[in-house]
């Protein structure tokens, strides 16, 4: 379904709507970031000689093995990429010889700061799962427990500074952060949803938050803290509203930055009063109005654009109704819903698990004006206003399940907009503009000035994909997660690949198969392709081994 809104009459009023950059040439030198840069569009240089044309000619360069694996996307600096592991690492290595440069003990640094005791022992990791960012010698990464920000040496991996920029215990940092004109952005999620699967905890209390900091001469100073559910509504039982991934994107014309939430915990008795008010009013029931019961002050699965200096929030764009929702609610053909600790009139889980990619306006972008670009975990994808957040476009690319929808990223090149259609769920759907059914994942594409799906792919050998895509030259990197050929949805125990698509197509080029699970990212540099393979899920069957990967054309 795609749904086009007309807010050209509304934009021509806006001054300054329009950026002063009118193309979006991808000027980036180096694969930074989950992204691949601060506009978070995971579009490697235009320069690169990787191509359709020689991908098939890839050979493996490099290969270090770990025993749980990696699935943050590298990040590249000179002849080094940087990457956290699952078993508790921090690497950097010379990805030309396949020499480790350094390595540290994340594990080590977090329980170093506090102990790790109780609940959070048992609820969180004591690792690192976000791509690093670097400023000159300093390497920046997020910890999940104890939500910590760390800066080492890039030289050395000689730790500099820590610290905490949420701190409830089960905050986590998922999302990589995002460096820009001596500032660092980032945001904390949260387990504590999961904790409502125990009788006895009470939920909810964690609000998720964006932070902006510097750092010099060992510490960090915090710029501004901004808290997505208000100091008030949080004390009346409003929780949640997360910051949970790729890494927030800027706006360097306008000095904005971008960042999506997801869903609410826990609600105030009074909001439960209004949605059994309302549940059985045909208008509010097929979003015909307004939600009437989620104040404009919660933002919850929203997009938000924020000044870089004052941190002030320009605007916020709400997607969804009211969805409050825990793990006690339950997830169809997985576990049941234990009412007593779900919400009374649960959602749909339907989280932003990305942050936006920024485009600048140009003759391919929605009326030529700059633009933010993100998926949601339902499967929808939008276009908005970046100056405004009025909404160009919304397109249905996808069913939606647990894990998704499109959750973990996006690419975007000066004409389309890449995805991952997930469908955890397995549901059988039609691919779109073919018809063509699956009920596994699939890539897809879709036009970055009308929402107009071009075409999706299924992931092959019954495919299940959660990766986010790549764009460089004439090509779409992403990974084949695993395979389930018998419904099991057992994916983790199978083995995955590395798929080169066309891009204007989708015509599947490349399927390079791997020896473990693969979920995270390809970065780009030069002729090589850099990427992770394995996992820690939240079962002992979802620890898969892995490695770091480069291969060169």
């Amino acid at each position: 379904m795609l749904l086009n809104t007309l807010a050209i009459l509304f934009l021509g009023l806006l001054p300054g709507a329009k950026s002063d950059t009118q193309t979006s040439e991808n000027s980036f030198s180096e694969w930074s970031g989950w992204g691949g840069n601060y506009r978070n569009n995971r579009w490697a240089s235009q320069t690169s000689p990787i191509s359709s044309s020689n991908i098939d000619s890839i050979i493996a360069s490099c290969n270090v093995s770990y025993p749980i694996g990696i699935s943050a996307t590298p990040v590249v600096s000179g002849n080094a990429v940087y990457y956290p592991t699952w078993n508790g690492s921090f690497a950097a290595l010379d990805f030309q010889s396949c020499r480790i440069l350094w390595q540290i003990n994340v594990t080590a640094i977090i329980s170093n700061y506090a102990p790790i005791v109780g609940l959070v022992k048992n609820q969180t990791k004591p690792v690192s799962r976000t791509s690093p960012q670097i400023d000159g010698d300093v390497v920046y990464f997020g910890t999940l427990t104890h939500a910590m920000i760390v800066a080492v040496n890039r030289l050395t991996g000689q730790t500099l500074g820590t610290i905490q920029i949420n701190p409830h215990p089960f905050a986590v940092i998922t999302m990589s952060p995002t460096f820009f004109d001596g500032k660092l952005f980032v945001g904390a999620s949260s387990v504590e949803e999961n904790l409502t699967l125990l009788p006895t905890y009470v939920c909810c209390s964690f609000v998720g938050n964006m932070v902006a900091m510097t750092f010099a001469d060992g510490k960090f100073n915090v710029l501004w803290n901004i808290t997505m559910i208000p100091e008030a509504e949080a004390a009346m039982g409003w929780s949640g509203a997360a910051l949970w991934g790729s890494q927030p994107a800027i706006d360097t014309n306008f000095r904005q930055v971008f960042v999506a939430t997801g869903n609410t915990y826990s609600i105030p008795e009074v909001i439960i009063q209004c949605q059994e008010a309302t549940q059985n009013i045909t208008a509010v029931v097929e979003a015909l109005v307004p939600e009437p019961c989620l104040p404009a002050t919660i933002w919850q699965e929203a997009v938000l654009a924020i000044d870089i200096d004052l941190g002030i929030v320009n605007w916020v764009r709400q997607l969804s109704p009211l969805d409050a929702f825990t793990a006690a609610c339950g997830f169809p053909g997985v576990s049941p819903q234990q009412k007593a600790l779900c919400p009374e009139i649960p959602g749909l889980d339907t989280d932003f698990g990305m942050a936006p990619a920024f485009v600048p306006g140009s003759p391919s972008s929605p009326y030529g004006r700059d633009t933010v670009v993100i998926g949601q975990k339902n499967g929808n994808l939008y276009a908005m206003s970046a100056q405004a957040g009025q909404l160009f476009w919304s397109t249905t690319t996808s069913p939606d399940g647990i894990g998704g929808g499109l959750s973990w990223g996006i690419a975007v090149d000066d004409s389309r907009v890449y995805f991952t259609a997930i469908n955890s769920a397995e549901s059988m759907w039609r691919l779109q503009p073919s018809n063509q059914t699956t009920n596994r994942s699939a890539y897809g594409a879709a036009s970055l000035a009308t929402g107009a799906l071009l075409w999706e792919t299924a992931t092959p050998l019954n495919g299940v994909a959660y990766g986010p895509p790549s764009i460089v030259g004439d090509l779409m990197l992403v990974a084949r997660t695993g395979s389930d050929p018998n419904g099991t949805a057992n994916y983790d125990a199978t083995t995955g690949g590395f798929l080169a698509l066309q891009k204007t197509t989708g015509g599947i080029l490349t399927d390079l198969g791997l020896n473990t699970n693969f979920h995270g990212g390809v970065a780009i540099q030069g002729r090589y392709i850099i990427f992770g393979t394995g996992y820690s899920g939240f079962t002992p069957s979802g620890l898969v081994p892995g490695a770091i990967n480069v291969l060169r054309v």
